[in-house]
């Protein structure tokens, strides 16, 4: 389970900083189908986003992992489905509702704005963020107007390589309920994760 959380962990913290870096007004409502690439891994899954509330479904060896992220509350939850349990990340710290956000780009990363590209029907605003600290490399964004939000993410690090894109996007309403913990859930404390 170890590895396998690790990732769900890197999922977490990578959407984290997509909706950290693109530092915008709310996401409009929508749900797709997700798609993450890692060195010689693909894992393909589901994704609902609400406002600053996104959701990730997708399967690792047989066994469904969830994660929410909930940037209203500066908190992240990775839940495993079988077992009943969950992970929780607080941090406001450098969330999208951050007022000196900005600035912590500006401090960590130079931004770059690349032209205009269509993703998977959107029309999309390309940046790259080139960081500071060359051993954390670049991110490059594909940020959507429409839904306010980026719909493809690529990092590029001396660690590795690492693609998230969203495709067939439906625009509409999504429950509430999808960004909560179930109630039979139990918590799981993880040494060194707060």
């Amino acid at each position: 389970m170890g590895k396998r959380v690790c990732l769900g962990l890197c999922m977490a913290f990578a959407v984290a900083f997509i909706f950290i870096l693109s530092g915008r007004s709310l996401a409009a409502e929508f749900s797709a189908d997700l798609l993450l690439k890692q060195a010689r891994e693909t894992i393909t899954g589901k994704v609902y986003v609400k406002g600053d509330k996104t959701r990730q479904e997708y399967l690792q060896k047989e066994e469904k992992y969830v994660m929410i992220s909930r940037f209203d509350k500066g908190i992240v939850w990775v839940l495993i489905p079988a077992e009943k349990i969950y992970m929780e990340s607080s941090s406001r710290e450098g969330t999208a509702s951050d007022p000196r956000l900005d600035q912590k780009i500006k401090d960590t990363a130079v931004k770059k704005y690349l032209g205009k590209e269509e993703v998977n029907g959107y029309m999309c605003e390309k940046y790259q963020y080139i960081y500071n600290d060359k051993s954390m490399g670049s991110v490059t964004q594909w940020f959507s107007q429409k839904l306010s939000y980026p719909i493809k993410s690529e990092y590029n690090a001396p660690s590795g390589y690492t693609l998230i894109e969203y495709k067939n996007i439906i625009e509409g309403k999504v429950a509430d309920s999808l960004f909560e913990i179930p109630g039979d859930y139990a918590k799981m404390s993880v040494p060194g994760w707060r």
